[in-house]
């Protein structure tokens, strides 16, 4: 007999414990609480710009005790109410000596999350000038190939231009006060080494300069109305954590993305108590035109056929502005308001903005800290005068060990800002209203429950297909549970009820046409960390998924579900992971994402849909305490289907394998 998917789960749930049971005493576990976020994800974001920003902060730790509340900020996922306690209780109770003590004043989980990127040293004066020495260099230089096994339909039929394989390389190199930056990348299929090139050189903390940036760049202001190119998760991944944008007004441009950030140069000057952040850019964009109009801009990054080659940077997109922000501190009280104006203008006119060629955005900002709150807030407009979009909330610690959250939003259909990064069910900052509330809390000293729930609305919800409203709402409930030192499970449980917009037939299918689709998705995910010995950790991992759809013509179901062990292993200089997933879903929108470890600073989301099982393992050798060597085999196996992909993409086998290989050097 067949064995079911409940008996599945129970033997991996058993063969975990087992293996648990049987270790030897270990240190306690520590998880790395950013990938828990990117684990509960089913968006990408921003978590490669992410990735890089956190290697940079492991390699150039903040010291606690002498960095400036801006400089705290640097941190991602610091809130400015955490930031003001820690200047608070240096001022008050002096140094903070570990991470610790580190937990007394923000908190044990915010303390573990960001302990790998804090120092807690108090250095004499001459020590202190000694590190901030200008002679002093640290940096990396990275290296990686990455091919397929069977190459794509459009490499063996010639379509595309270029080879199976893709290159990636980056140096970086930075000083307490100069940085530089350069990356290269080319896809699989594209003939040109360097068809994505991006480099910036930077210059912080001197005088009243914060930070000056020439070559590409991001910009973050507010809470990303008009500009947030800085936010890295999208809602749902945490209840609290991702509401707030978390990021610094600039900072230089270290993704291999190829949209998504300014071209140009950009400073910031803090004459206290203002700060002020000015901007240029001009960049170029892969677009579509016909007869002079550009029908749509695309954002694949890919260049590999005639097409794609052809629609490679069509398209001049400049950006000029300001964002003055005003600083006000007396006793506890730590407030700021703020301004933005830009103007956006393209070469040509585009379809999407009803042939204009650009528009101008505005907003005002503000926000304070007292006490254990945070207020927060901003309102935006562009170049249409109702175009009104604001969002606004509070962060607080209601009780000890407990933190919430409420903001609401309103964006108006006619706001559109290319640059934003708003917190919103779609994410773009336009055509939704919502009210948001997170709760947080440390119910015991091993036990985390967090809670949230999001109501939202469309004033329209497909402005191309169905010019109505539509609303909906999205709850979730996240348990993590310190069973001892050796083993936390974490669970998190989803209901989501919204409608699409999706074509249709008539009772006896004859007409089509576009209507509203009520769906209601329930996903549930359960996980097991294990240290069995100080070198094993063991992942397990399972996860269901359920939609229901009411179409005209009656329900559709459709249903998935994952499992998956993984072995961490660690001895000297040599780390190996690996593992081994099942998976059983009804179609693509049923599948089931989940975090895969891949190279350093690659990010990996997979979506395991279809029928079939998936193994991948890791090997890195660091020879030397600065370098390491990564190499990664990764190949699945599909029952549902004889080939992958489809078009170009096409992969002639039902088991597609990848190689990837790397290296990086630390000096």
């Amino acid at each position: 007999m067949k064995p079911t998917y409940t008996t599945r789960l129970r033997r991996m749930t058993a063969l975990a414990l087992l293996l648990a049971s049987v270790a030897s005493p270990a240190p306690a576990l520590a998880a790395d609480s950013f990938e828990e976020l990117l684990d509960r994800s089913e968006s990408e974001g921003n978590a490669e710009t992410l990735f890089s920003d956190l290697e940079a902060l492991r390699r150039n730790k903040i010291p606690v005790n002498l960095a400036t509340e801006e400089q705290l900020l640097e941190l991602p996922l610091l809130s400015a109410a955490d930031a003001a306690r820690i200047i608070d209780w240096r001022r008050m109770r002096g140094p903070i000596s570990s991470a610790a003590g580190l937990e007394a004043v923000i908190g044990a989980d915010a303390a573990r999350r960001l302990a790998p990127y804090l120092s807690y040293e108090m250095p004499p004066p001459e020590a202190e000038k000694k590190k901030e020495s200008p002679g002093k260099v640290r940096g990396s230089l990275i290296g990686r190939a990455f091919w397929e096994s069977p190459p794509r339909a459009g490499i063996e039929s010639g379509k595309y231009a270029g080879e199976n394989l893709r290159i990636y390389s980056r140096v970086q190199a930075v000083t307490p006060h100069y940085g530089v930056h350069l990356l290269q990348e080319s896809d699989i299929g594209e003939p040109q080494f360097d068809d994505f090139l991006s480099f910036n050189v930077h210059a912080e903390k001197i005088g009243m300069l914060s930070r000056a940036v020439v070559g590409d760049y991001r910009l973050s202001f507010g809470q990303g109305l008009v500009f947030g190119q800085g936010r890295y998760f999208s809602k749902g991944s945490d209840a609290i954590d991702g509401v707030l944008l978390f990021a610094p007004a600039l900072r230089p441009y270290t993704s291999a993305g190829e949209n998504y950030f300014l071209q140009g140069a950009a400073v910031t000057l803090s004459p206290e108590p203002f700060e002020v952040t000015a901007f240029t850019s001009s960049n170029k964009l892969d677009a579509s035109i016909d007869a002079g109009m550009v029908t749509s801009i695309s954002t694949s990054g890919y260049h590999r056929t005639v097409s794609e080659i052809a629609k490679k940077d069509t398209l001049t997109e400049r950006v000029n502005g300001v964002n003055l922000r005003y600083h006000y501190r007396t006793g506890e009280l730590n407030a700021g308001i703020g301004a933005t104006l830009a103007e956006y203008r393209y070469d040509l006119p585009l379809k999407s903005l009803d042939g204009q060629r650009g528009g101008q955005l505005g907003s005002l900002e503000a926000s304070a800290v007292y006490h254990h709150a945070q207020v927060f807030g901003e309102a935006a407009f562009d170049r249409n005068a109702d175009a009104l979009s604001w969002i606004c909330g509070v962060q607080a610690d209601l009780a000890r060990g407990v933190t919430g959250v409420a903001s609401m939003r309103e964006y108006a259909v006619g706001y559109y800002s290319p640059f934003a990064g708003a917190f919103a069910e779609r994410g773009d900052g336009s055509n939704e209203e919502g009210f948001y509330l997170g709760l947080k809390a440390r119910a015991l000293s091993n036990l985390n429950l967090a809670a949230s729930y999001d109501i939202f609305r469309f004033p329209e919800l497909d402005p191309k297909y169905y010019a109505l409203p539509s609303s909906g709402h999205d709850a979730r409930l996240y348990v993590t549970w310190k069973q001892n030192r050796w083993i936390i499970w974490d669970g998190m449980y989803q209901h989501k009820e919204k409608e699409d917009t999706k074509k249709q037939l008539d009772a006896d299918t004859v007409f089509q046409y576009y209507m509203p689709v009520p769906k209601t998705t329930n996903r549930v995910q359960l996980g097991l960390t294990t240290l069995c010995s100080s070198n094993i950790t063991l992942k397990s991992r399972a996860a269901f998924k359920s939609i229901r759809s009411q179409f005209t013509t009656g329900m559709e179901s459709e249903e998935g579900w994952l499992l998956y062990q993984q072995l961490n292993w660690k001895s000297g200089p040599i780390t190996m992971k690996t593992r081994l997933a099942r998976f059983d879903t009804d179609s693509y929108e049923a599948g089931l994402y989940a975090y895969q470890d891949d190279l350093p600073l690659v990010f990996t989301l997979n979506n395991y849909y279809g029928r079939g099982k998936a193994w991948f393992i890791m090997l890195d050798v660091a020879p030397a305490h600065d370098f390491s060597l990564t190499a990664k085999y990764e190949i699945t196996w599909y029952n549902d289907r004889d080939a992958y992909g489809s078009g170009n993409d096409l992969r002639d086998t039902s088991s597609p394998a990848s190689f990837n290989v790397g290296c990086m050097w630390r000096f």
